[in-house]
């Protein structure tokens, strides 16, 4: 755009209206701009402004004119359409673009050159360090994962911070940005922070060293009381009602809130974090905790949901804080539960009680672990078959609230994976050999700090097996024509897989990924695109994977008819049995125990009182469409068998 100087009828008008500045030359202007529209303000050093005759539609609806009022202003270039009144102190280095609204706010400074959050180093999982995660603007969960727990990698992630420097060296500015539309209202003080399109600020008390990352279609809001220092926040990102956050990355769709504190953390889509705490932890996508007495320290979660009063302790007053633990995804915790660390959980377990004896149970997911008389009890395979962790899977992708159309984070959703088969397969092979070394009165096995009984052991090994005929009988279903069409490589073997982040991905691919970010000069963008190019392999792969489980665990070969006839009636036999399990478990929602507290103001009215407040069981959507979905693939497996007879 091309600036004019001032006039000098203009410079007298602008100092009428009780404006001041240092050399009225060093003010540069739009080509239509009105010295109607500024009134006193106080300007210093070389400062340009837009064009200001424009209406704009304030907060509460109020519509007025665009312009400059009762502020300070030094080096800052000011864009069109921009309404700025009532700054305490100045706005100074900072390009302020199109249609921006700054009322009542303190002071916006950027102060000598700054990476506005970019390159902070966070202290995830660890508190004493080596786990360290430099954020940036385009972090995605999965370059986290690889940076906090390939460590054993040194030249990976010598890599990837050089990869991560590099970005961040083009942020680096002695100039602040409030990107386009913003709106900052009754903010304190904003020191070296970079302001996305789109993006509300209203009534923050400080935000130091940061950028929130926002858009037109996934905006971003700072609210009330939030004190925020060297942070990154992306798209459609809210920290409201008193949030104090130091060290964070908070990604997109994350809501922080609730005068929740944290501290050297990351956390990733649509997780929830109000209310507690947390420190050094590692958020994976749906990482959700909402109670006040509630502390996350040191470890890795994801798609997780902490109870009320769930702790870890991350020392054993040895060396200090530099234990660590692992909740896989899909776990829960209950209220009051308590886990000393180091410790590893496998996938959607749920923990009940007390433990203190570092379990490692990594290797039975779908299991609950509870506490027994201060012992740890782990029940395998016990948690797969009910409504909970049905509900869990299916809800997940229904509230994803990202609307960018690239999201960063690679998120799959599935309960019954290869990731958690492969730990399945495993699990059976533990639990076998345990059930050998158990002498006729033996009633219970310890395990890495857990306990089993014999007859877990036994319902385990079963309820897995159940498992991996449900895992491949819905795949083969899903995919039987490309199966019956011979589309996919016999050869394919068992290969291990990783949750990297909420993506899984195979471990052989990763290994390609890894390499060729050390001996290549890859971008971070283009490892973006390598993993988005693996998220969109997984139902391929999948079908590979399930097929090798079928030959390797059951012995069919699904490309003959006779043994793929066998296996579909073997499914076609379970699908009625888990249907019946998971709708039992909901129907417990309605039983007279949980009637309980219902009808107070007279018992004849507590069945009219729950039907009104609950629903009847015969009417709730889930168990409808659950019902159905069962229907389908009973109505399906059954052509499909009658064709291959």
């Amino acid at each position: 755009m091309q600036y004019r100087n001032l006039n000098a009828v203009e410079i007298t008008k602008l100092e009428s209206q009780g404006c001041i500045s240092d050399d009225w030359q060093d003010i540069f202007v739009h080509p239509k701009f009105s010295s109607d529209r500024v009134c006193n303000c106080e300007f210093s050093g070389k400062n340009h402004i837009g064009e200001l005759n424009i209406e704009v539609t304030l907060q509460h609806g109020l519509k007025t004119k665009a312009g400059l009022y009762n502020s300070c202003f030094h080096n800052c270039s000011i864009g069109n359409g921009v309404f700025i009144k009532n700054i305490g102190n100045l706005i100074s280095n900072y390009l302020i673009e199109d249609n921006v609204q700054i009322v009542n706010t303190n002071e916006i400074i950027c102060s000598g050159e700054s990476y506005f959050g970019n390159g902070t180093q966070v202290l995830a999982v660890n508190e004493a360090g080596g786990r360290e995660v430099t954020i940036y603007n385009e972090l995605s969960s999965q370059i986290a994962y690889l940076l906090c727990f390939f460590r054993h990698d040194q030249n990976l992630i010598n890599s990837l911070n050089s990869k991560i420097k590099a970005y961040c060296n083009t942020i680096k500015s002695d100039i602040g940005k409030i990107g386009t539309h913003a709106k900052i209202y009754n903010a304190g003080s904003i020191l070296n922070v970079n302001v996305g399109d789109y993006a509300i600020v209203e009534g923050a008390s400080l935000l130091n060293n940061g950028t929130i990352n926002s858009s037109e279609k996934a905006p971003s809001y700072i609210g009330k009381d939030v004190i925020a220092r060297n942070f990154i926040s992306t798209r459609n990102a809210k920290i409201t009602d008193g949030a104090q956050i130091n060290n964070c990355f908070i990604g997109e769709a994350v809501e922080v809130g609730g005068g929740f504190s944290a501290e050297n953390s990351l956390f990733f889509a649509n997780s929830q974090a109000l209310l507690g705490e947390a420190c050094s932890i590692f958020a994976g996508p749906y990482t959700v905790t909402h109670h006040k007495s509630t502390l996350l320290i040191a470890g890795n979660f994801s798609f997780y949901n902490a109870g009320s009063a769930t702790n870890q302790s991350n020392h054993m007053y040895k060396l200090g804080p530099v234990h660590q633990g692992t909740l896989e995804r899909g776990c829960k915790t209950g209220s009051g539960s308590y886990i000393l660390w180091p410790g590893k959980v496998s996938a959607f377990t749920m923990i009940l009680g007390k433990h203190y004896n570092n379990p490692d149970t990594s290797e039975f997911p779908f299991s609950y672990l509870i506490e027994d008389n201060g012992k740890s009890v782990l029940m395998p395979g016990q948690n797969m078959f009910n409504v909970g962790t049905c509900r869990d899977t299916q809800k997940w992708p229904n509230r994803d609230k990202r609307t960018s159309d690239l999201p960063l984070d690679l998120i799959h959703f599935d309960g019954l994976n290869p990731f958690t088969i492969n730990k399945i397969v495993k699990g059976i092979e533990v639990l076998q050999a345990l059930m050998k070394k158990a002498k006729p009165d033996t009633k219970a096995l310890m395990y890495r700090g857990a306990q089993i009984s014999v007859a877990s052991i036994k319902r385990g090994i079963t309820l897995y097996e159940q498992m991996l005929t449900t895992y491949i009988g819905d795949i083969v279903l899903n995919n039987y024509d490309e199966i019956e069409n011979g589309n996919l490589s016999q050869s394919d073997k068992l290969s291990e897989w990783i949750d990297l982040g909420g993506l899984f991905i195979r471990e052989d691919k990763l290994d390609a990924l890894t390499k060729q970010i050390v001996e290549t000069d890859i971008s971070i963008h283009e490892i973006g695109m390598f993993l988005h190019n693996e998220y969109k392999q997984l139902s391929q792969l999948s079908m590979a994977h399930a097929i090798s489980i079928a030959n390797s665990y059951f012995n069919k070969d699904l490309y003959k008819n006779e043994s793929l006839s066998e296996f579909l009636a073997s499914y076609h036999g379970l699908l009625k049995k888990n249907e019946t399990a998971i709708i039992s478990d909901a129907k417990k929602e309605f039983n007279v125990k949980s009637k309980i507290g219902f009808g107070l103001t007279s018992e004849a009215f507590k069945e009219d009182d729950f039907l009104n407040v609950r629903g009847d069981v015969n009417n709730n959507n889930f168990i409808i469409d659950l019902q159905k979905e069962y229907q389908i693939k009973d109505e399906n497996v059954e052509n499909r068998i009658n064709n291959l007879k």
